[in-house]
């Protein structure tokens, strides 16, 4: 039972700074570390098989999956912002996929090693009720994604060969109105502690509200209690069933 309440206060905590680019669950032994990617997010752990598809090699799968390579049933190409803050994409259409385009975006963004990186993601894509306290903890976002990889020490230089990349494959969106919008993001995250480490790719489900907000789309928390569904790979008969869109970016899937 106190076991419980701990992990019910740890996830009181953490949704206390969700999505504001998002925010990852990372489990360091007993510890619960903050990184920026994606609410109460769930999490594949790695398995041996990999499944044919685009993006980084030794991808995990969820659930078993025999039949070799499927094709996804659905495909999604998410509008590009028509602007930017330095490098991130900004003022997306004002339609449900404009929503999910700012998710993609804050969420591939929030998988950094880099605290500036991750103060950026939070000023462009945080709702302004939320942004200057997220700001302030970007370090701490940073930090937890270290420990996410195994990367040794959390602070200071990034040692040789660390690394750490998130590959958005999937998407769900549903318009609460016509200015909130609920999206799930699909990644394979792919890290490596050092040089001469062998890289492990996880899948990640990562919850997200995006309202419109001063003529563009902005993240604000997610409900705490709403069960997120399994990661599962694309190229899979489970990403088709669990009803994912494929994204699709220039020539890839």
């Amino acid at each position: 039972m106190t076991l419980d309440l701990q992990q019910q206060a740890q996830r009181r905590m953490r949704r206390a700074l969700v999505f504001l680019v998002g925010l990852v669950v990372v489990l360091v032994g007993a510890l619960v570390g903050i990184a920026f990617t994606g609410g109460d997010s769930t999490t594949a752990a790695p398995d041996s098989k990999a499944t044919e598809s685009a993006g980084p090699s030794a991808t995990p799968t969820v659930k078993p999956d025999d039949g070799g390579y499927v094709a996804p049933a659905e495909t999604v190409k998410l509008p590009d912002g028509t602007a930017k803050a330095g490098t991130l994409p900004m003022q997306f259409p004002h339609t449900p996929e404009g929503a999910a385009a700012m998710a993609v975006a804050s969420v591939r963004n929030a998988w950094s090693l880099d605290p500036a990186q991750v103060r950026a993601g939070i000023l462009a894509y945080a709702s302004a009720q939320y942004r200057n306290q997220m700001a302030a903890v970007a370090e701490d976002g940073a930090k937890g994604n270290r420990q996410y990889a195994g990367i040794t020490p959390e602070t200071g230089p990034v040692p040789p060969g660390a690394t750490l990349n998130a590959w958005p494959i999937g998407v769900k969106y549903s318009a609460v109105n016509g200015d909130t919008v609920d999206v799930l993001v699909l990644l394979r995250v792919t890290h490596a502690a050092k040089v001469g480490a062998a890289p492990t790719t996880t899948l990640v489900v990562s919850p997200g509200r995006a309202v419109w907000e001063g003529g563009d789309w902005k993240g604000v928390p997610t409900d705490p209690g709403k069960p997120l569904p399994d990661p599962v790979d694309v190229g899979t008969q489970s990403f088709n069933a669990d009803h994912w869109k494929a994204i699709q970016e220039g020539d890839r899937l």
